[in-house]
């Protein structure tokens, strides 16, 4: 393997990465999940009542979940942009890929 071709490779893994979480970010539904985990927490002080610890133990990590889906609210908050560096990336890798084309034709 060849340093440029060693080095388009990797180049393309980190674009195919790229587009991954960008596809992500546009696929997911952050604000059904906080609805969810919202109705989870009325259920637990319905069901406990007047045992805080409990309470405190079950709800602690539906506060976590929620923090990270409000943080998730605020990168899709800018989804034209986001969609924009993906169709970049899905024409730098289609060039990488041209580019790896003529490598491996010149190694025949």
């Amino acid at each position: 393997m060849t340093t440029k071709e060693k080095i388009v490779r990797q180049a393309i893994a980190k674009v195919k990465k790229e587009v991954k979480e960008i596809d992500f970010l546009l696929s997911a539904n952050p604000l059904g999940r906080i609805c969810e985990i919202r109705i989870e927490a009325q259920k637990i002080l319905q069901q406990h009542g007047d045992d805080h610890a409990t309470i405190l133990k079950l709800i602690k990590p539906l506060g976590e979940e929620e923090k990270r889906m409000f943080a998730l609210c605020e990168k899709q908050k800018n989804t034209i942009a986001l969609c924009d560096r993906k169709c970049a990336l899905e024409f730098e890798l289609y060039d990488l890929g041209l580019e790896m084309y003529y490598i491996e034709q010149g190694r025949r």
